[in-house]
C-alpha cells in the first residue's frame, strides 16, 4: 500500500510518502511487515539562502525460518514418506519424534517453522537539512548535517526438543545492534562560463563519525520448553558480550568540471582522507579521479546527416583508498565470561604498519543514438584492480592469537557491458520498446597475501567440504606432491574449493586396487567456478492505447553450482540415485598399482556392488556434486497494465490519475541444472563478497508470485 501527498507555494513546497508492506512467504511462519515514511521539504528563506530537509523513516519485522544446515528443507528432504509431516506433535503437546528418544532424530519440518525462531526487528531513521547560500552570482555554499541511526533486535529461540537444541536442552539468543552515523559536510561551488567554456570548481570538507555498539546474550537449558525469554534459561549458562566500535574519518575534496561547446567534458577529482582506524603514519590518504567525455556528433559534419542523433565516447580512470575495521592496530583486551571473570586478549592480533586498501580503475565506453533516438547503442568496457587489501589470517597459535590482519594480494576485474535500446513501432496509440542488456565478468586472482594457495570466507562452508574460495594462480605449485591438479576455478575469486579425487598426470581418477572405490584427496583445491561466462536482460514493452505490457527474460550463460541438497540426499539413501544399488557398479578411473602415471595405466574393471558395501556412497567427493556449465533462461516478469482514460478522470475531482495492474514473477525456468532452481544463494545478502552465490544447500526456489493493485494520484 503506497500514499503520497506533496504539495506547496512558490516558497516553499513538501512530499509525504507513506508504504505498508506485509508479505506472507510460501513457508509457515515466514513473514515480512514493513512501514516506511518519508518527508521532504524545500523552503526558500531568502532570497539568496535556501532550505532543503528530508526524513526517511523505515520500520521493518522479519520472523524467518532457519535456512541451509539447521533449516526447515533438509529435514522436509530426509523426512520418512511415509509418516504424516504435519503431525509433528504428540497429545500432550510434545514433539512427536520418527525414531523414538534418538538423539540424531531429524527435526520435522512443521516442527522446526514453528518452534524454531528466528525473528529480527530493525528500525532505522535517516535524516538530514542542507543549506545553499548564493554569495554572488557564480558563488554557492553548502552545508549538510545528517544523521543514520540504526537498531536491529535479534532473537534466536531453539527448542529442547529440536535436533539443533536437544545437546543444550534448548537455548535463547538476543542481540541488539546499535549503529550512528553522524555527517557534516560544508562545500563551495563555484561556477562561470567564458564563452563556449564552462566551467565548475568545488572544494569542500567532510567529517564522519561512527558509533557502532552490539550487546548479545546467550542462555541455555529452559526451564519451560516454549517460552521465549532469556529468564527462562539457568543462569549459570548464561554469557553475554558487548562490543562498541567507533571510527571517524576527515576529509578534504575538490572537483573541478570543464565543458566546451556541450561537446567536450573534462572532470577532474581529487579527495583526501584521515582515518582513526589506521596507524597515524599511515592514515593519510589521497585518490584522484579524472573522466574525459566527447561528443562528436556536435562537431559541423554530423550536421546534415540524418542517421546519428547522438555519439559520445567517454574514458575514466580512478583511485580508491579503503581504511580498516576499527581496533585492529593493536590487540585488544575483552571481557570474559567464564568463571572468575576478568579480561583476555581478543582473538585478534595488531598490526602496526597497517596500510590503508587501493585501488585503481580504467573504463572507457561509446553512446550511440540512430534515427532520432529509434534506435540506441551503450558499450561499457572496464578494468579494476585492488591491491593491498586489509586481509585476515590465520597466526600460529605461538603468538597467543587466532586471527591477524595483513596488507597484500591483488585481485582484478574487468568487464563488457553492452546495452541495446529499439522502438521499432513508435505511434500515437502504439508503441514497441525493445532493451537488451549484456554482461560479461571476467575475475583474476593475482596474487594472494601471505603466499598461502586459498583465501576462503568461512561463513559458505555449509555442508560436506566445499567452500567459496578466492584460488591463488599456479596452484601445482602449492602440492608438488600431487600429479594433477584441477585447474577450474583457479586464480579466480568465484572459485568453489573442496574435496576431490587423486588423478594421475592425466587426470584420470585413481582407483583403489583393494576397494574398487576412488581416492579422495582431502586437500581443499579448485573444483569449480560460479563466474558465468555472460548475462542477458531482453525486455519488451508494448503500449495501445490505454493498455501496456511489459516481459523480461534473464538468460545466464555457465557457471558451476554446488547442489548440497542433491550430495545430501545421496549419502543419506535418498536420492533417485540409489535406486540402482542391486546393480555392479564400476568406477571410471585407472588402478593406483605403480603403474598409474605411465603411458599404458590399468583401466579400472573392478565390480562393486552398492547395497553390500557401507562405504560406497561416502566415496564420491564433493567434487562430484559440482555441477558445471549451469544455464537458464527464465521468465523473470511479465505486468500487464491497463491506464485510465484522462476522459473518465475529467469527470470526478478526486484522482488525477489511475491503473489497475497485475504481474506475475519467476512464470518459467529452462535450465539444464538438476536441482530446484541454479539461483540461489545458501546464505543471506550480509555474506561478505558474492557470498554463498551458487551454494544449493537447505535453500528453496525463487517462488512463482502473482500480483494484482490498483495505482491512483490525488
Amino acid at each position: 500500500h503506497n500514499v503520497t501527498v506533496e504539495g506547496g507555494s512558490e516558497k516553499a513546497t513538501y512530499r509525504l510518502s507513506t508504504s505498508y508492506i506485509s508479505d506472507k512467504g510460501v513457508v509457515p511462519t515466514n513473514q515480512m511487515d514493513q512501514i516506511n515514511i518519508r518527508l521532504t521539504g524545500v523552503g526558500q528563506i531568502t532570497k539568496n539562502l535556501r532550505a532543503t530537509t528530508s526524513f526517511n523513516y523505515i520500520g521493518t519485522n522479519n520472523l524467518q525460518p532457519l535456512r541451509s544446515a539447521q533449516g526447515f528443507l533438509i529435514g522436509m528432504l530426509a523426512f520418512p514418506f511415509y509418516l504424516d509431516a504435519q503431525q509433528y506433535l504428540t497429545a500432550d503437546g510434545r514433539r512427536f519424534r520418527t525414531f523414538g528418544e534418538d538423539a540424531n532424530d531429524l527435526d520435522n519440518p512443521f516442527f522446526n517453522v514453528y518452534k524454531n525462531i528466528n525473528s529480527n526487528r530493525i528500525n532505522r531513521t535517516v535524516g538530514n537539512i542542507q543549506l545553499d547560500y548564493n554569495v554572488t552570482p557564480w558563488l554557492t555554499l553548502a552545508g549538510i548535517l545528517g544523521a543514520d541511526i540504526f537498531s536491529t533486535r535479534y532473537n534466536r529461540f531453539q527448542h529442547p526438543e529440536s535436533n539443533a537444541g536437544i545437546t543444550a536442552k534448548g537455548f535463547v539468543e538476543n542481540a541488539t545492534e546499535n549503529s550512528q552515523l553522524l555527517n557534516g559536510n560544508f562545500r563551495a561551488t563555484a561556477k562561470k562560463d567564458f564563452g563556449k567554456l564552462k566551467t565548475s570548481l568545488m572544494v569542500g570538507t567532510t567529517v564522519d563519525d561512527r558509533r557502532y555498539e552490539t550487546t548479545a546474550i546467550y542462555g541455555e537449558q529452559l526451564y519451560l520448553p516454549d517460552f521465549n525469554s532469556i529468564n527462562n534459561t539457568l543462569n549459570s549458562t548464561q554469557r553475554n558480550k558487548s562490543t562498541l566500535l567507533q571510527r571517524r574519518l576527515v576529509s578534504v575534496l575538490g572537483s573541478l568540471n570543464l565543458s566546451y561547446a556541450d561537446m567536450l567534458y573534462l572532470t577532474v577529482t581529487g579527495r583526501n582522507d584521515w582515518s582513526s582506524t589506521l596507524p597515524v603514519q599511515n592514515n593519510s590518504f589521497f585518490y584522484p579521479s579524472v573522466s574525459l567525455g566527447f561528443v562528436f556528433t556536435e562537431l559541423p559534419a554530423f550536421e546534415q546527416q540524418q542517421i546519428l542523433s547522438y555519439g559520445k565516447v567517454r574514458f575514466a580512470y580512478a583511485e580508491v583508498g579503503n581504511d580498516a575495521t576499527p581496533y585492529r592496530t593493536r590487540p585488544r583486551l575483552v571481557p570474559q565470561t567464564t568463571t572468575g571473570g576478568g579480561f583476555l586478549y581478543d582473538f585478534y592480533g595488531g598490526n602496526e604498519n597497517l596500510r590503508p586498501e587501493r585501488g585503481r580503475s580504467f573504463e572507457t565506453g561509446l553512446e550511440l543514438r540512430f534515427f532520432k533516438n529509434r534506435v540506441g547503442l551503450d558499450v561499457t568496457y572496464f578494468n579494476k584492480s585492488n591491491f593491498d587489501q586489509i586481509t585476515t589470517q590465520r597466526l600460529s597459535y605461538g603468538t597467543g592469537f587466532i586471527f591477524g590482519l595483513l596488507n597484500g594480494g591483488e585481485i582484478r576485474n574487468s568487464g563488457l557491458e553492452a546495452q541495446l535500446n529499439i522502438t521499432p513501432i513508435k505511434a500515437k496509440n502504439v508503441q514497441w520498446d525493445m532493451n537488451l542488456n549484456f554482461t560479461r565478468l571476467l575475475n583474476e586472482v593475482v596474487s594472494l597475501p601471505g603466499e598461502v594457495a586459498e583465501y576462503y570466507n568461512s561463513d559458505t562452508w555449509l555442508y560436506g567440504n566445499v567452500r567459496a574460495s578466492a584460488m591463488a594462480p599456479n596452484q601445482s605449485s602449492f602440492y608438488p606432491n600431487l600429479s594433477y591438479v584441477n585447474t577450474r576455478g583457479e586464480g579466480k575469486t568465484t572459485a568453489l574449493a573442496g574435496y576431490s579425487y587423486l588423478r594421475n598426470k592425466r587426470g584420470d581418477i585413481l582407483v583403489s586396487p583393494s576397494t574398487g572405490l576412488p581416492i579422495s584427496n582431502p586437500v581443499f583445491l579448485p573444483i569449480g567456478d560460479r563466474n558465468p561466462k555472460f548475462m542477458v536482460g531482453f525486455q519488451n514493452s508494448v503500449r495501445y492505447k490505454d493498455w501496456s505490457l511489459s516481459v523480461l527474460l534473464d538468460i545466464r550463460r555457465g557457471g558451476d553450482v554446488f547442489n548440497g541438497n542433491e550430495m545430501y540426499m545421496f549419502r543419506n539413501g535418498l536420492s533417485t540415485r540409489v535406486l540402482d544399488r542391486e546393480n555392479p557398479y564400476v568406477f571410471k578411473g585407472v588402478l593406483r598399482d605403480g603403474r598409474e602415471d605411465s603411458d599404458a595405466p590399468t583401466q579400472n574393471t573392478i565390480q562393486v556392488t552398492p547395497q553390500f558395501r557401507s562405504d560406497f556412497y561416502g566415496a564420491f567427493t564433493e567434487e562430484s556434486f559440482v555441477e558445471k556449465d549451469i544455464n537458464w533462461v527464465r521468465l523473470r516478469d511479465v505486468t500487464l497494465r491497463y491506464s485510465f482514460p484522462q476522459s473518465i478522470l475529467d469527470k470526478q475531482k478526486i484522482f488525477r490519475s489511475g491503473s489497475v495492474f497485475v504481474s506475475g514473477n519467476e512464470l518459467f525456468l529452462l535450465t539444464n541444472y538438476t536441482g530446484a532452481d541454479p539461483d540461489v544463494s545458501g546464505t543471506s545478502a550480509g555474506t561478505l563478497g558474492i557470498g554463498a552465490r551458487g551454494f544449493d544447500y537447505g535453500t528453496l526456489a525463487l517462488p512463482r508470485t502473482i500480483t494484482a493493485g490498483l495505482n491512483f494520484s490525488f
